[in-house]
């Protein structure tokens, strides 16, 4: 009876124990289509479009391919492109031109946020899909807020 009641792995793939059901790939993948969507609405309609577009989200494809080459969890991409959408909505919030600066100095703090974060649980195939995004998420925001704080601190005005 006691066997019954025993759970079997979930998947096993090239042996190695995956202990999570939820489809990272794609649940990824909508959360990079939604920072696109994002970056689209905020680009402004004009003959600068594309340059607008590209400005506000190939920092973000850039942090995405690198946490890709670099092997870690789908779900820390996820919690990455979370954390970096949040920052380009609040940065489309500031009326000074100036600021999108600091928006290309926060996505490399981000980067490396996120990049420590997943670094130090690529062994870790136990922790939840969700406990991951939202750990990588939180990190995430704590470089950008780091570095956005150094920013506000030196050269930037951000009114606080």
């Amino acid at each position: 009876m006691s066997s019954s009641l025993t759970r079997a792995p979930v998947s096993i793939q090239k042996g190695i124990y995956l202990n999570y059901k939820i489809n990272e790939k794609s649940i990824t993948i909508s959360f990079i289509l939604i920072s696109i969507v994002v970056a689209i609405i905020l680009a402004p309609m004009n003959k600068f479009f594309l340059d607008n577009f590209l400005y506000y989200w190939l920092p973000q494809a850039v942090v995405f391919v690198l946490l890709y080459i670099l092997k870690l969890r789908l779900a820390v991409i996820a919690g990455a492109a979370i954390a970096l959408t949040v920052s380009l909505i609040g940065y489309s919030m500031f009326k000074d031109s100036m600021a999108w600066i600091g928006y290309i100095f926060i996505v490399p703090a981000g980067f490396l946020a996120a990049m420590s974060y997943g670094l130090s649980i690529k062994s870790e195939l136990s922790i939840s899909y969700d406990d991951v995004i939202l750990n990588s998420i939180f990190f995430t925001i704590f470089g950008i807020g780091i570095v956005q704080f150094i920013l506000c601190s030196t050269v930037m005005y951000c009114g606080l």
